[in-house]
């Protein structure tokens, strides 16, 4: 089998697991939403413009994202337009809401390669290097919350720590086993090389340039704090700003779970664990959980599907994608 032929087999078996993962903490939700009161949406104009003031912050977070990836991108040596910055980032959440295996993500760096003049790698090391940005900020603002200011939050006891840090270590293992086994066989530098460009946007995050890239990263995630909060206004759940950072930093934990598109399943199984631990009832976490799914999803795809077609004219090639 070709190493083509076995990388598409390794993503069909992602794929197969992120989607099994989703179905059955789907089933599982509604299964639970069934047993609950109704959820009550917002109606009134009050509560109507807290969720389209939510929406507005959510876009705002998403411009920040694209201002923070568009100085990934030139601080390694690309050239791209601010513009494809900003639409691309739309197109990316977009495809990944309504794709499995994350492949907006894959459809950005496809299309921002030629306009930016630089290679795939390059860019797909940008992307990583967001993501590292993203956990550490929201890793961090869980741990202080969770154990530090809100004490009286349920979060996992210290036998789930330690299966989460075997976990964690075994995985260790296993990348350094794998290591090992390449450089007997002599093909460590060859995968080193080829991996180094993914790796450089990351390793380049310290000094001032670090420091200037987690500062957007926390405006970022400052715009969607304020979003997420005025949503569980507008849902009638009244979680406080401490609370839903909570919210936040326990999701990012969830999402990490292989899941299908729009991390169906992880998320919804992150918001109701979270708005249930914080002492409120089911049929306001199914609430929150509803008014939430519209503020990250709807707006932020229609964006990315319009941006798509009118100025890339690629919607064949994700049908593609999906297909593939």
């Amino acid at each position: 089998m070709s190493q083509s032929a076995r990388r598409r087999s390794g993503d069909r078996a992602l794929t197969a697991l992120g989607a099994t993962i989703s179905i059955a903490a789907l089933a599982a939700i509604v299964v639970w939403a069934l047993q609950q009161e109704p959820p009550s949406l917002p109606q009134s104009p009050a509560r109507l413009a807290e969720l389209a003031a939510a929406v507005g912050f959510y876009l705002a977070a998403c411009g920040a994202r694209a201002e923070r990836w568009y100085e990934l991108l030139r601080d390694n040596g690309a050239s791209p337009r601010r513009a494809d910055a900003y639409a691309l980032l739309a197109v990316a959440y977009a495809g990944n809401n309504l794709l499995p295996a994350r492949a907006g993500d894959a459809l950005r760096v496809v299309l921002v390669t030629p306009r930016a003049r630089t290679d795939a790698r390059t860019a797909i090391g940008t992307v990583v290097a967001e993501r590292v940005l993203d956990v550490v900020v929201l890793v961090g603002l869980f741990v202080v919350l969770a154990y530090g200011v809100l004490g009286g939050v349920d979060v996992p006891g210290a036998g789930r720590l330690l299966a989460a840090a075997v976990l964690v270590a075994g995985v260790a293992a296993l990348a350094a086993g794998a290591a090992l086994v390449l450089q007997r066989r002599g093909h460590l530098g060859r995968v080193i090389a080829f991996l180094a460009p993914m790796a450089e946007a990351t390793r380049r995050l310290r000094g001032r340039h670090g420091g200037r890239l987690l500062a957007w990263t926390l405006l970022v995630w400052a715009l969607e704090w304020v979003g997420w909060w005025l949503t569980a206004q507008a849902a009638g759940v009244g979680l406080g700003l401490l609370d839903v950072g909570y919210l936040l930093g326990l999701a990012s934990i969830f999402v990490l779970i292989p899941s299908g598109p729009g991390f169906a399943g992880t998320f919804d199984a992150a918001i109701v664990l979270g708005v249930r631990a914080l002492g409120r009832s089911g049929a306001q976490a199914l609430s929150y959980l509803l008014a939430l799914r519209f503020v990250v999803t709807v707006p932020i795809t229609l964006l990315g599907l319009v941006l798509l077609v009118a100025r890339y004219g690629r919607l064949g090639r994700i049908r593609r994608m999906a297909r593939a």
